[in-house]
């Protein structure tokens, strides 16, 4: 029994490691790659009063790209220690996991144009005030710089130890010695953000075995007032991804459950699963985190309610 329990987790972790692969790679090459050229000087000065409008275009982008609230970790972590301003990483953060093409053709297919259009303007809405509020308090002085956690610290005085040699290097050598640098931030890098990820993926797989849909079908099912407050709250054990929960949507929904409240469970359990906090929590600091837990909740609970009265 203990044997056949371990042998699912270990598949389904197994399963989830190889889908997001491609993604992690990509995103911890990048944040290495800049880091080692310290690219994050220059695109700092880049978006110097472009903030604003780089929000409405990390929304989009967010909206329409395949990464889920774990797989979407890798790439924010590049994106911060890249330099890129908080607030339209927030925007792309909070909206990444709520939407993509493909839960919007399902959402379509399986709820009609209504639900597919409400879930869409609902997951832009909150990425562009995400966005906008978190801007706004960057601005004010409310939150800090430094948005990441710390990692490789020894390697990184090494570096720049390193950086004050490189004046009596040729070019070669300078070549060899960023390459050993980009090797060491690499490894750096993949441990820092890799370690939460494999915690994510074995708790998402716990959840999965192991809480059951009925006593979610009993709290959500009839005309609940507090249908999208529960919602958001009951996202947060039941993982469900922007995909995986669709038919569990219209199991509930067969019970009774309103459209509000299905709404409301979309966007919480995509965002707020204890897998993609445990991730969120294990690169960012505090007060980031507390900020990317209250839009997402509050966003949640929000777009159920509107839904309802429309």
């Amino acid at each position: 029994m203990i044997k056949e329990e371990l042998f699912f987790i270990l598949e389904f972790v197994l399963n989830a490691s190889k889908g997001l692969a491609l993604f992690f790679v990509i995103g911890i090459s990048l944040a290495s790659l800049i880091k080692t050229l310290r690219l994050d000087l220059y695109l700092n000065k880049a978006f110097e009063g472009k903030k604003a409008a780089a929000i409405p275009i990390a929304t989009a982008t967010g909206a329409f790209s395949p990464l889920c609230s774990c797989g979407v970790i890798p790439a924010i972590a590049a994106l911060l220690a890249s330099g890129v301003p908080l607030s339209p990483i927030m925007a792309f953060w909070i909206t990444s996991p709520l939407m993509d093409p493909e839960s919007f053709v399902l959402t379509y297919g399986v709820f009609g144009k209504e639900m597919a259009i409400a879930r869409l303007t609902a997951t832009i809405s909150i990425g562009l005030i995400a966005g906008y509020i978190t801007l706004y308090l960057s601005t004010k002085g409310i939150l800090d710089n430094q948005i990441l956690k710390e990692f490789g610290k020894d390697r990184q005085q090494v570096a720049a130890v390193r950086e004050t040699e490189e004046i009596n290097l040729d070019k070669r050598q300078i070549i060899i010695v960023r390459f050993f640098q980009f090797l060491l931030n690499f490894k750096d890098m993949t441990f820092f953000v890799g370690k939460y990820i494999l915690v994510a993926f074995i708790l998402e797989a716990i959840i999965i075995r192991y809480v059951p849909m009925d006593w979610i079908g009993g709290l959500l099912g009839g005309n609940n007032p507090f249908g999208p407050i529960t919602a958001a709250i009951i996202g947060v054990p039941a993982y469900s991804n922007s995909i995986s929960s669709i038919p569990i949507i219209r199991g509930l929904m067969d019970l009774g459950m309103d459209k509000g409240t299905a709404l409301s469970f979309m966007i919480g359990g995509a965002a707020t699963s204890i897998p993609a906090m445990v991730a969120v929590f294990s690169i960012v600091k505090k007060k980031i985190f507390l900020l990317y837990i209250t839009f997402s909740m509050v966003g949640a609970i929000v777009a159920g309610y509107i839904y309802r009265l429309f």
